[in-house]
Protein backbone atom coordinates (compact mmCIF):
# COMPACT_ATOMS: atom_id res chain seq x y z
CA UNK A 1 0.00 0.00 0.00
CA UNK A 2 1.26 3.51 -0.87
CA UNK A 3 0.97 6.07 1.91
CA UNK A 4 1.18 9.88 1.72
CA UNK A 5 4.80 11.05 1.83
CA UNK A 6 4.29 12.79 5.19
CA UNK A 7 2.67 9.66 6.59
CA UNK A 8 5.50 7.47 5.30
CA UNK A 9 8.14 9.66 6.95
CA UNK A 10 6.22 9.72 10.23
CA UNK A 11 5.91 5.95 10.09
CA UNK A 12 9.63 5.54 9.34
CA UNK A 13 10.41 7.71 12.37
CA UNK A 14 8.15 5.52 14.53
CA UNK A 15 5.76 8.40 15.25
CA UNK A 16 2.72 6.93 13.46
CA UNK A 17 1.64 3.33 12.82
CA UNK A 18 0.12 2.00 9.58
CA UNK A 19 -3.24 1.78 11.29
CA UNK A 20 -3.09 5.43 12.37
CA UNK A 21 -2.16 6.54 8.84
CA UNK A 22 -5.12 4.66 7.36
CA UNK A 23 -7.41 6.12 10.03
CA UNK A 24 -6.20 9.67 9.27
CA UNK A 25 -6.69 9.22 5.52
CA UNK A 26 -10.25 7.98 6.03
CA UNK A 27 -11.29 11.17 7.83
CA UNK A 28 -13.76 13.13 5.70
CA UNK A 29 -12.16 16.56 5.56
CA UNK A 30 -10.72 18.97 3.02
CA UNK A 31 -7.72 19.45 5.29
CA UNK A 32 -4.28 18.14 4.38
CA UNK A 33 -2.96 14.94 5.93
CA UNK A 34 -0.69 16.70 8.42
CA UNK A 35 -3.42 18.99 9.73
CA UNK A 36 -5.81 16.06 10.14
CA UNK A 37 -3.13 14.22 12.14
CA UNK A 38 -2.78 17.26 14.40
CA UNK A 39 -6.56 17.60 14.85
CA UNK A 40 -6.74 13.94 15.90
CA UNK A 41 -3.96 14.45 18.44
CA UNK A 42 -1.54 12.00 16.80
CA UNK A 43 1.18 14.62 16.30
CA UNK A 44 1.81 18.24 17.26
CA UNK A 45 2.60 21.15 14.98
CA UNK A 46 6.34 21.05 15.77
CA UNK A 47 6.56 17.48 14.44
CA UNK A 48 4.65 18.42 11.29
CA UNK A 49 6.92 21.41 10.64
CA UNK A 50 10.01 19.25 11.03
CA UNK A 51 8.68 16.74 8.48
CA UNK A 52 7.64 19.45 6.01
CA UNK A 53 11.05 21.05 6.44
CA UNK A 54 12.66 17.71 5.58
CA UNK A 55 10.46 17.10 2.54
CA UNK A 56 10.66 20.58 1.01
CA UNK A 57 14.06 21.59 2.41
CA UNK A 58 12.60 24.76 3.87
CA UNK A 59 13.87 26.18 7.16
CA UNK A 60 11.49 26.62 10.11
CA UNK A 61 11.21 30.15 11.49
CA UNK A 62 9.81 31.28 14.84
CA UNK A 63 7.62 34.38 14.49
CA UNK A 64 6.47 34.38 18.11
CA UNK A 65 8.87 37.14 19.10
CA UNK A 66 9.02 39.07 15.84
CA UNK A 67 8.90 42.71 14.93
CA UNK A 68 7.81 43.20 11.31
CA UNK A 69 7.68 46.72 9.90
CA UNK A 70 4.58 47.96 8.13
CA UNK A 71 6.69 48.46 5.00
CA UNK A 72 7.68 44.78 4.99
CA UNK A 73 4.10 43.60 5.60
CA UNK A 74 2.93 45.68 2.65
CA UNK A 75 5.20 43.82 0.23
CA UNK A 76 2.42 41.27 -0.34
CA UNK A 77 -1.14 42.18 -1.36
CA UNK A 78 -3.51 41.44 1.49
CA UNK A 79 -5.49 39.03 -0.69
CA UNK A 80 -2.46 36.76 -1.15
CA UNK A 81 -1.55 37.13 2.52
CA UNK A 82 -4.97 35.94 3.65
CA UNK A 83 -5.58 33.33 0.93
CA UNK A 84 -2.28 31.52 1.46
CA UNK A 85 -1.33 32.36 5.07
CA UNK A 86 1.83 34.12 3.94
CA UNK A 87 3.69 36.78 5.93
CA UNK A 88 6.78 38.64 4.66
CA UNK A 89 8.89 39.04 7.79
CA UNK A 90 12.24 40.33 6.53
CA UNK A 91 13.36 42.36 3.53
CA UNK A 92 16.35 44.17 2.14
CA UNK A 93 17.33 45.33 -1.36
CA UNK A 94 18.16 41.80 -2.51
CA UNK A 95 15.83 39.36 -0.74
CA UNK A 96 12.44 39.04 0.91
CA UNK A 97 11.81 36.29 3.45
CA UNK A 98 8.24 34.96 3.55
CA UNK A 99 6.76 32.66 6.19
CA UNK A 100 4.15 30.16 4.98
CA UNK A 101 2.34 27.11 6.34
CA UNK A 102 2.25 24.95 3.19
CA UNK A 103 5.45 24.89 1.11
CA UNK A 104 3.83 22.29 -1.15
CA UNK A 105 1.28 24.77 -2.52
CA UNK A 106 2.95 25.61 -5.84
CA UNK A 107 0.18 28.05 -6.83
CA UNK A 108 0.80 30.07 -3.67
CA UNK A 109 4.58 29.97 -4.19
CA UNK A 110 4.16 31.22 -7.77
CA UNK A 111 1.76 34.04 -6.85
CA UNK A 112 4.00 35.25 -4.01
CA UNK A 113 7.05 35.32 -6.29
CA UNK A 114 5.14 37.23 -8.96
CA UNK A 115 3.88 39.74 -6.40
CA UNK A 116 7.39 40.50 -5.13
CA UNK A 117 9.30 41.60 -8.19
CA UNK A 118 12.99 42.37 -8.65
CA UNK A 119 13.97 40.62 -5.42
CA UNK A 120 14.74 37.02 -4.54
CA UNK A 121 12.02 35.40 -2.43
CA UNK A 122 13.08 32.92 0.27
CA UNK A 123 10.38 30.77 1.87
CA UNK A 124 10.25 29.64 5.49
CA UNK A 125 7.88 27.46 7.49
CA UNK A 126 6.03 28.91 10.46
CA UNK A 127 3.29 27.82 12.84
CA UNK A 128 -0.19 28.70 11.66
CA UNK A 129 -1.17 30.48 14.86
CA UNK A 130 1.94 32.70 14.63
CA UNK A 131 0.96 33.74 11.10
CA UNK A 132 -2.67 34.19 12.17
CA UNK A 133 -1.49 36.66 14.84
CA UNK A 134 -0.16 39.00 12.16
CA UNK A 135 -3.17 38.40 9.92
CA UNK A 136 -5.43 39.57 12.75
CA UNK A 137 -3.29 42.66 13.19
CA UNK A 138 -3.57 43.46 9.48
CA UNK A 139 -7.31 42.73 9.44
CA UNK A 140 -8.05 45.01 12.38
CA UNK A 141 -5.71 47.71 11.01
CA UNK A 142 -4.11 48.12 14.38
CA UNK A 143 -0.52 47.67 13.36
CA UNK A 144 0.46 50.61 15.51
CA UNK A 145 3.26 49.81 17.91
CA UNK A 146 1.81 51.97 20.68
CA UNK A 147 -1.46 50.01 20.62
CA UNK A 148 0.10 46.59 21.15
CA UNK A 149 2.52 46.25 24.10
CA UNK A 150 4.02 42.99 22.84
CA UNK A 151 4.79 44.50 19.44
CA UNK A 152 6.26 47.52 21.21
CA UNK A 153 8.57 45.20 23.17
CA UNK A 154 9.64 43.51 19.93
CA UNK A 155 10.28 46.93 18.39
CA UNK A 156 12.39 48.00 21.38
CA UNK A 157 14.58 44.89 21.07
CA UNK A 158 14.73 45.37 17.30
CA UNK A 159 15.94 48.97 17.80
CA UNK A 160 18.53 47.80 20.32
CA UNK A 161 19.92 45.30 17.81
CA UNK A 162 20.04 47.94 15.09
CA UNK A 163 21.98 50.28 17.39
CA UNK A 164 24.26 47.43 18.58
CA UNK A 165 23.25 47.99 22.21
CA UNK A 166 24.63 45.57 24.79
CA UNK A 167 21.83 46.12 27.35
CA UNK A 168 18.25 47.38 27.62
CA UNK A 169 17.20 48.94 30.93
CA UNK A 170 13.48 49.10 31.77
CA UNK A 171 13.34 51.55 34.68
CA UNK A 172 10.09 52.13 36.55
CA UNK A 173 9.48 55.82 37.29
CA UNK A 174 6.54 57.25 39.21
CA UNK A 175 4.26 57.70 36.19
CA UNK A 176 5.97 55.88 33.30
CA UNK A 177 8.70 53.42 32.34
CA UNK A 178 11.97 54.89 31.12
CA UNK A 179 13.94 52.75 28.66
CA UNK A 180 17.67 53.19 28.17
CA UNK A 181 20.09 51.38 25.84
CA UNK A 182 23.76 50.88 26.69
CA UNK A 183 25.62 51.70 23.48
CA UNK A 184 29.43 51.68 23.46
CA UNK A 185 29.27 51.57 27.26
CA UNK A 186 27.07 54.67 27.59
CA UNK A 187 23.44 54.59 28.78
CA UNK A 188 21.11 56.63 26.57
CA UNK A 189 17.35 57.21 26.95
CA UNK A 190 15.64 55.83 23.83
CA UNK A 191 11.97 55.06 24.62
CA UNK A 192 9.28 55.42 27.24
CA UNK A 193 6.10 53.39 27.80
CA UNK A 194 3.03 53.74 29.98
CA UNK A 195 2.52 51.63 33.08
CA UNK A 196 -0.41 49.73 31.59
CA UNK A 197 1.73 48.50 28.69
CA UNK A 198 4.55 47.72 31.12
CA UNK A 199 2.41 45.19 32.99
CA UNK A 200 2.02 43.08 29.84
CA UNK A 201 5.64 43.56 28.74
CA UNK A 202 6.99 42.61 32.17
CA UNK A 203 4.80 39.50 32.28
CA UNK A 204 5.88 38.56 28.76
CA UNK A 205 9.57 38.85 29.63
CA UNK A 206 9.12 36.72 32.74
CA UNK A 207 7.18 34.01 30.91
CA UNK A 208 9.70 33.58 28.09
CA UNK A 209 12.58 33.38 30.59
CA UNK A 210 10.77 30.98 32.97
CA UNK A 211 10.61 33.42 35.87
CA UNK A 212 7.88 33.59 38.52
CA UNK A 213 5.33 36.12 37.21
CA UNK A 214 3.80 36.48 40.70
CA UNK A 215 7.11 37.47 42.34
CA UNK A 216 8.00 41.16 42.16
CA UNK A 217 9.61 41.80 45.54
CA UNK A 218 12.71 39.65 45.11
CA UNK A 219 15.39 39.75 42.38
CA UNK A 220 15.16 37.06 39.72
CA UNK A 221 17.35 36.12 36.77
CA UNK A 222 16.86 33.97 33.71
CA UNK A 223 17.57 33.78 30.01
CA UNK A 224 15.85 32.98 26.75
CA UNK A 225 16.66 32.68 23.05
CA UNK A 226 14.51 34.43 20.47
CA UNK A 227 14.43 34.88 16.70
CA UNK A 228 14.02 38.50 15.69
CA UNK A 229 14.56 40.34 12.40
CA UNK A 230 16.36 37.40 10.86
CA UNK A 231 18.70 37.06 13.83
CA UNK A 232 19.03 34.57 16.68
CA UNK A 233 19.36 36.51 19.93
CA UNK A 234 20.08 35.41 23.50
CA UNK A 235 18.59 37.58 26.24
CA UNK A 236 19.83 37.54 29.85
CA UNK A 237 17.02 38.86 32.01
CA UNK A 238 17.49 40.31 35.48
CA UNK A 239 14.70 41.75 37.63
CA UNK A 240 15.03 43.91 40.73
CA UNK A 241 12.46 45.71 42.92
CA UNK A 242 12.48 49.51 43.07
CA UNK A 243 10.57 52.21 44.90
CA UNK A 244 8.10 52.64 42.01
CA UNK A 245 7.96 48.97 41.01
CA UNK A 246 10.02 46.28 39.36
CA UNK A 247 12.97 47.14 37.10
CA UNK A 248 14.29 44.79 34.41
CA UNK A 249 17.60 44.71 32.55
CA UNK A 250 18.14 42.68 29.38
CA UNK A 251 21.66 41.77 28.26
CA UNK A 252 21.73 41.15 24.52
CA UNK A 253 23.83 38.56 22.72
CA UNK A 254 23.39 38.67 18.96
CA UNK A 255 24.30 35.09 18.06
CA UNK A 256 24.10 35.82 14.35
CA UNK A 257 27.38 37.75 14.68
CA UNK A 258 29.16 34.57 15.73
CA UNK A 259 32.41 34.35 17.69
CA UNK A 260 34.95 37.01 16.80
CA UNK A 261 38.53 36.21 15.91
CA UNK A 262 41.16 37.37 18.38
CA UNK A 263 42.60 39.56 15.62
CA UNK A 264 39.24 41.38 15.32
CA UNK A 265 39.10 42.59 18.95
CA UNK A 266 41.27 45.67 18.35
CA UNK A 267 44.10 44.70 20.71
CA UNK A 268 47.41 46.40 19.97
CA UNK A 269 50.21 44.20 18.70
CA UNK A 270 51.91 43.68 22.09
CA UNK A 271 48.64 42.68 23.77
CA UNK A 272 47.81 40.31 20.93
CA UNK A 273 51.27 38.71 21.06
CA UNK A 274 51.09 38.33 24.86
CA UNK A 275 47.70 36.58 24.68
CA UNK A 276 48.82 34.26 21.87
CA UNK A 277 51.88 33.30 23.89
CA UNK A 278 50.08 32.54 27.15
CA UNK A 279 47.40 30.33 25.54
CA UNK A 280 50.12 28.30 23.85
CA UNK A 281 50.94 26.80 27.27
CA UNK A 282 50.08 23.09 27.42
CA UNK A 283 48.86 23.29 31.03
CA UNK A 284 48.14 25.71 33.83
CA UNK A 285 45.31 28.08 34.71
CA UNK A 286 44.81 31.43 32.99
CA UNK A 287 42.27 33.86 34.46
CA UNK A 288 40.47 36.70 32.70
CA UNK A 289 39.28 39.23 35.26
CA UNK A 290 37.11 42.32 35.24
CA UNK A 291 33.57 43.57 35.82
CA UNK A 292 30.46 42.88 33.75
CA UNK A 293 30.55 44.74 30.45
CA UNK A 294 34.34 44.87 30.17
CA UNK A 295 34.42 42.50 27.20
CA UNK A 296 36.00 39.55 29.00
CA UNK A 297 33.47 37.02 27.66
CA UNK A 298 34.13 38.14 24.07
CA UNK A 299 37.87 37.76 24.65
CA UNK A 300 37.35 34.37 26.29
CA UNK A 301 35.50 32.98 23.26
CA UNK A 302 38.01 34.51 20.83
CA UNK A 303 40.83 32.73 22.69
CA UNK A 304 38.98 29.43 22.39
CA UNK A 305 38.47 29.98 18.69
CA UNK A 306 42.17 30.81 18.32
CA UNK A 307 43.35 27.52 19.87
CA UNK A 308 40.58 25.32 18.49
CA UNK A 309 42.01 22.34 16.64
CA UNK A 310 40.94 18.85 15.59
CA UNK A 311 43.99 17.59 17.49
CA UNK A 312 42.70 18.88 20.82
CA UNK A 313 39.80 17.86 23.05
CA UNK A 314 38.37 21.20 24.18
CA UNK A 315 35.44 21.26 26.59
CA UNK A 316 33.56 24.11 28.24
CA UNK A 317 31.34 24.54 31.28
CA UNK A 318 29.00 27.50 30.96
CA UNK A 319 25.87 28.89 32.58
CA UNK A 320 24.48 29.28 29.99
CA UNK A 321 26.34 28.62 26.72
CA UNK A 322 26.49 32.02 25.02
CA UNK A 323 28.09 31.32 21.63
CA UNK A 324 28.52 27.96 19.93
CA UNK A 325 31.90 27.06 18.44
CA UNK A 326 32.12 24.22 15.96
CA UNK A 327 34.38 21.37 17.10
CA UNK A 328 34.21 22.27 20.81
CA UNK A 329 32.10 20.31 23.29
CA UNK A 330 30.16 22.91 25.24
CA UNK A 331 28.15 21.96 28.32
CA UNK A 332 25.36 24.10 29.74
CA UNK A 333 25.08 23.53 33.50
CA UNK A 334 21.30 23.84 33.50
CA UNK A 335 20.67 21.76 30.38
CA UNK A 336 23.01 19.01 31.58
CA UNK A 337 21.49 18.97 35.06
CA UNK A 338 24.87 19.77 36.62
CA UNK A 339 24.50 21.40 40.02
CA UNK A 340 27.76 23.37 40.15
CA UNK A 341 30.86 24.22 38.13
CA UNK A 342 32.89 22.03 40.51
CA UNK A 343 30.70 18.98 39.77
CA UNK A 344 30.94 19.78 36.09
CA UNK A 345 34.75 19.83 36.17
CA UNK A 346 34.76 16.43 37.91
CA UNK A 347 32.50 15.08 35.20
CA UNK A 348 34.42 16.35 32.18
CA UNK A 349 37.83 15.33 33.59
CA UNK A 350 36.67 11.76 32.90
CA UNK A 351 36.42 12.76 29.22
CA UNK A 352 40.18 13.40 29.03
CA UNK A 353 40.08 17.07 27.92
CA UNK A 354 43.21 18.95 26.84
CA UNK A 355 41.66 22.37 27.41
CA UNK A 356 38.83 23.36 29.75
CA UNK A 357 36.93 26.64 29.75
CA UNK A 358 35.05 27.51 32.95
CA UNK A 359 32.44 30.25 32.63
CA UNK A 360 33.18 31.68 36.08
CA UNK A 361 35.03 30.70 39.24
CA UNK A 362 32.54 31.58 41.95
CA UNK A 363 33.41 29.46 44.99
CA UNK A 364 36.11 27.43 46.74
CA UNK A 365 35.10 24.05 45.29
CA UNK A 366 35.17 25.37 41.70
CA UNK A 367 38.52 27.10 42.29
CA UNK A 368 40.00 23.93 43.85
CA UNK A 369 38.80 21.72 40.98
CA UNK A 370 40.11 24.20 38.39
CA UNK A 371 43.55 24.20 40.02
CA UNK A 372 43.48 20.40 40.25
CA UNK A 373 42.66 20.15 36.54
CA UNK A 374 45.53 22.50 35.71
CA UNK A 375 47.96 20.54 37.88
CA UNK A 376 47.04 17.31 36.09
CA UNK A 377 48.18 18.59 32.70
CA UNK A 378 45.23 20.60 31.37
CA UNK A 379 45.07 24.18 30.16
CA UNK A 380 42.25 25.84 32.10
CA UNK A 381 40.84 29.21 31.03
CA UNK A 382 38.29 30.88 33.29
CA UNK A 383 36.82 34.22 34.36
CA UNK A 384 37.03 35.63 37.86
CA UNK A 385 35.42 38.74 39.31
CA UNK A 386 38.33 40.91 40.44
CA UNK A 387 39.40 44.44 39.56
CA UNK A 388 43.16 43.83 39.15
CA UNK A 389 45.73 40.99 39.17
CA UNK A 390 46.56 41.87 42.80
CA UNK A 391 42.86 41.60 43.66
CA UNK A 392 42.73 38.36 41.64
CA UNK A 393 45.24 36.72 43.99
CA UNK A 394 43.35 38.07 47.00
CA UNK A 395 40.06 36.79 45.58
CA UNK A 396 41.43 33.25 45.20
CA UNK A 397 42.69 33.35 48.78
CA UNK A 398 39.34 34.72 50.00
CA UNK A 399 37.70 31.70 48.36
CA UNK A 400 39.74 29.50 50.70
CA UNK A 401 42.78 28.56 48.61
CA UNK A 402 46.32 28.85 49.94
CA UNK A 403 48.86 30.69 47.80
CA UNK A 404 51.07 27.60 47.76
CA UNK A 405 48.15 25.51 46.45
CA UNK A 406 47.31 27.50 43.33
CA UNK A 407 50.40 29.56 42.48
CA UNK A 408 52.38 26.66 40.92
CA UNK A 409 49.65 26.21 38.28
CA UNK A 410 48.84 29.92 37.74
CA UNK A 411 49.85 31.14 34.27
CA UNK A 412 48.64 34.68 34.63
CA UNK A 413 45.89 37.28 34.88
CA UNK A 414 44.47 39.38 32.06
CA UNK A 415 42.15 42.33 32.61
CA UNK A 416 40.60 44.81 30.20
CA UNK A 417 38.23 47.76 30.03
CA UNK A 418 36.54 49.04 26.89
CA UNK A 419 36.95 52.69 25.90
CA UNK A 420 35.52 54.54 22.92
CA UNK A 421 37.48 55.58 19.88
CA UNK A 422 37.45 59.30 19.18
CA UNK A 423 37.87 60.53 15.64
CA UNK A 424 37.04 64.02 14.42
CA UNK A 425 35.29 64.85 17.72
CA UNK A 426 32.98 61.82 17.43
CA UNK A 427 33.04 58.84 19.78
CA UNK A 428 32.27 55.60 17.98
CA UNK A 429 33.15 51.95 18.54
CA UNK A 430 35.34 50.59 21.32
CA UNK A 431 38.73 49.04 21.91
CA UNK A 432 40.38 47.46 24.99
CA UNK A 433 42.73 49.10 27.46
CA UNK A 434 44.59 46.23 29.14
CA UNK A 435 46.45 45.16 32.25
CA UNK A 436 48.15 41.79 32.64
CA UNK A 437 50.91 39.62 34.07
CA UNK A 438 52.37 36.22 33.26
CA UNK A 439 53.71 34.45 36.35
CA UNK A 440 57.16 33.06 35.58
CA UNK A 441 59.08 30.86 37.99
CA UNK A 442 61.07 33.77 39.36
CA UNK A 443 57.93 35.67 40.37
CA UNK A 444 56.34 32.54 41.87
CA UNK A 445 59.43 31.78 44.01
CA UNK A 446 59.50 35.39 45.24
CA UNK A 447 55.80 35.41 46.11
CA UNK A 448 56.00 32.11 47.99
CA UNK A 449 59.16 33.15 49.82
CA UNK A 450 57.76 36.42 51.13
CA UNK A 451 54.05 35.43 51.11
CA UNK A 452 53.28 38.94 49.84
CA UNK A 453 50.65 39.13 47.10
CA UNK A 454 51.74 42.67 46.19
CA UNK A 455 55.36 41.65 45.63
CA UNK A 456 55.36 41.60 41.82
CA UNK A 457 55.38 43.99 38.89
CA UNK A 458 52.78 43.80 36.11
CA UNK A 459 53.83 43.20 32.50
CA UNK A 460 51.51 46.07 31.60
CA UNK A 461 49.28 48.37 33.64
CA UNK A 462 46.07 50.13 32.62
CA UNK A 463 47.94 53.43 32.88
CA UNK A 464 50.63 52.31 30.44
CA UNK A 465 48.01 50.94 28.03
CA UNK A 466 46.02 54.17 28.23
CA UNK A 467 49.11 56.25 27.50
CA UNK A 468 49.82 54.14 24.39
CA UNK A 469 46.25 54.73 23.17
CA UNK A 470 46.54 58.48 23.78
CA UNK A 471 49.91 58.69 22.03
CA UNK A 472 48.37 56.91 19.03
CA UNK A 473 45.43 59.35 19.13
CA UNK A 474 42.88 56.55 19.39
CA UNK A 475 40.89 58.36 22.08
CA UNK A 476 41.15 61.34 24.44
CA UNK A 477 41.82 62.04 28.10
CA UNK A 478 38.14 62.69 28.80
CA UNK A 479 37.21 59.17 27.71
CA UNK A 480 40.04 57.56 29.70
CA UNK A 481 38.93 59.45 32.80
CA UNK A 482 35.32 58.45 32.21
CA UNK A 483 36.29 54.77 32.38
CA UNK A 484 39.14 54.80 34.91
CA UNK A 485 38.82 57.99 36.91
CA UNK A 486 41.20 60.92 37.22
CA UNK A 487 44.03 59.00 38.91
CA UNK A 488 45.12 57.34 35.66
CA UNK A 489 45.81 60.46 33.59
Amino acid sequence: MEYPKIGQILMNKGILSKEQIIFIENQKSDKLFGQKAIDLGFINEEILLDVLSEIYRVEVVNLEFSYISQETLNLLPSQITFDYYAIPFFANNQIVKVAITDPGNLIAIDKIRNAIKNRKVMFYLAKKNEILYFLEIIKSKKYEIEQDPILKLNKIIFDALELKASDIHFETQENYIRIRFRIDGILTVTHSIDKESWLRIRTRLKIISNLDITENRKPQSGHTRIYLAGKTVDLRISTHPGIFGENIVLRIFDLSLGVKNLSDLNFNYDDFKWLKNIISSPNGIFLIIGPTGSGKTTTLYALLKEINSSNLNIMTLEDPVEYQIEGIRQLDLQDEGIISFADGIKSILRQDPDIILIGEIRDESTASMAVRAALTGRLVIATLHASSPYEGLRRLMDLGLRLSDFLPSLLGFFSQRLVRYKKENIYSGRFPITEYIAFNEQIKIKLLKYNDILNFKLDQTFKQSAEIALNNRLTDVKEIRRVFGHEYI
